[in-house]
């Protein structure tokens, strides 16, 4: 069942059940106050009679000979008694009546009156009255023929009025909701007359302020994200084709010369250099992508843990110093940390190696000496880490443009590269919630870095 087809249903039975409840209270109190009202004039009608006979201006037995054939419903049937239960007069002589009196007469001695209600729609009353004489009890039956049928119109009436406004508010409520969902109707034939490939799609976000329109922000910011993704998946691919058909055509060409032609040892020895040249480049480039599809997990997926940033950084340079024999690195503290936490902080111990990996070993490729300096330091908030080197500057124009995938700068053929690892280096920061800041002024360039301290 749609949420619409649902709303109607539960909101037109909550408000026939607030309606039905409304009717029958005001039914009922219409019936109560009839019944009461029949009582009075029960009561009235008899106590005239009592005046008529305690004061002899009429004798009994004339009084009986005018009511006796006098139908129940034009005129209340009247039965008096003495204050002993002695009968002084009745309207019709009817045995059967006499016996309800007996039982209700010690009740009207004690209460002082009686209202009964018998299965036939019959009101009997009873009541003690002071005559001239003494006192009298008194009872009146009759049956109130014109309160039924006024209740019966009333009955009619309510039940008209309710099945007019419940299909009122059955139409209005499904025209109500109809319209409540209006704008969600229009989001999804939109999204279903859209195209896979429409990566453009963007939902009407109304007045910007409600839940529906709060909806379709959220939805247009999710497809901004999709769309982002989808457009950076085929600018990695795209550069990602290409650097790989370079190295391997290389391979290739290499090979199928050294096929098709005799060659000394010297030159297969040249080949070899090449094609391991090549197969290095290739081994880089697919570890570079390897961690980058890692550092492109969601943080709660990553295993992470406390890391001092000095003993990471001191594994780091190891790493480096090995891989490039001829690199010099100085890890040098700007200020004394006062305590361990000033150097430390919460993140994915490889993630971070690779991230400063890049960094360092970019610092000593790109320096006049192969060089670099490594600076500690910390804020209220961060540890902060900055990787320096002396050589080329990077142009202002390019220091963003650094950290696209694939990107390389104007010096790219001073140093062998692929794009990716600033590229990498970003994200990996970014996912441990820090900042990654460049400088390049007067032949220094500098990397800082800043990580969440640890608070643990």
């Amino acid at each position: 069942m749609k949420i619409q087809t649902k709303l109607s249903f539960i909101f037109s039975i909550i408000f026939g059940a607030i309606l039905l409840l409304f009717i029958l209270v005001v039914y009922h109190y219409y019936s109560q106050k009839s019944k009461d009202d029949y009582f009075e004039r029960l009561h009235i009608r008899a106590a005239i009679k009592v005046d008529l006979i305690d004061g002899e201006a009429i004798s009994p037995d004339i009084l009986h000979l005018l009511y006796q054939n006098t139908p129940g419903e034009y005129e209340p049937l009247v039965t008096i008694y003495d204050k002993s239960g002695k009968l002084i007069y009745q309207d019709k002589q009817d045995a059967l009546e006499q016996n309800k009196h007996f039982l209700q007469l010690n009740q009207v001695k004690k209460n002082g009156f009686s209202k009964l209600f018998d299965e036939k729609g019959r009101q009997t009353y009873g009541f003690k009255i002071e005559g001239l004489k003494g006192e009298y009890i008194v009872f009146a039956t009759g049956c109130d023929t014109h309160g039924f049928s006024r209740l019966a119109n009333l009955r009619l009436i309510l039940l008209t009025a309710y099945l007019i406004t419940m299909i009122f508010i059955i139409i209005t409520v499904k025209l109500f909701a109809r319209q409540a969902f209006l704008p969600i109707a229009k989001m999804i034939h939109k999204v279903k007359s859209s195209k896979p490939a429409d990566l453009g799609l963007r939902l009407d976000e109304g007045n910007q302020k409600d839940e529906l329109a709060m909806l379709a922000i959220t939805f247009n910011r999710m497809l901004d994200q999709i769309e982002d993704a989808f457009t950076e998946q085929k600018r990695l691919v795209f550069n990602l084709s290409h650097e790989l058909r370079t190295p391997l055509a290389a391979i290739i060409t290499e090979l199928e010369l050294c096929q098709q032609k005799e060659c000394s040892t010297q030159d297969y020895q040249k080949v070899i250099s090449k094609t391991l040249k090549d197969a290095h480049r290739v081994t880089k480039l697919s570890n570079s992508l390897l961690d980058l599809a890692k550092a492109s997990y969601d943080v709660s997926a990553i295993s992470m843990q406390k890391i001092r940033l000095d003993e990471l950084m001191l594994e780091v340079c190891t790493k480096v110093q090995k891989a490039s024999p001829g690199v010099s690195i100085h890890l040098l503290f700007d200020k004394e940390p006062q305590s361990e936490k000033y150097i430390s902080t919460f993140g994915n111990n490889y993630l971070l190696e690779v991230a400063f990996t890049n960094l360092m070993d970019n610092a000593c490729k790109y320096s006049f000496d192969q060089t670099c300096n490594i600076h500690f330091d910390y804020d209220e908030l961060y540890c902060i880490v900055t990787i320096k080197n002396k050589g080329l500057e990077i142009p202002q124009q390019e220091q963003d443009a650094v950290f696209f995938p694939f990107y390389r700068g104007s010096n790219k053929q001073s140093v062998e590269g692929n794009g990716i690892g600033l590229y990498l280096t970003q994200k990996i920061i970014a996912l441990h919630h820090g900042q990654i800041e460049l400088t390049s002024l007067n032949q220094i360039t500098s990397f800082k870095t800043k990580l969440p301290m640890f608070e643990g």
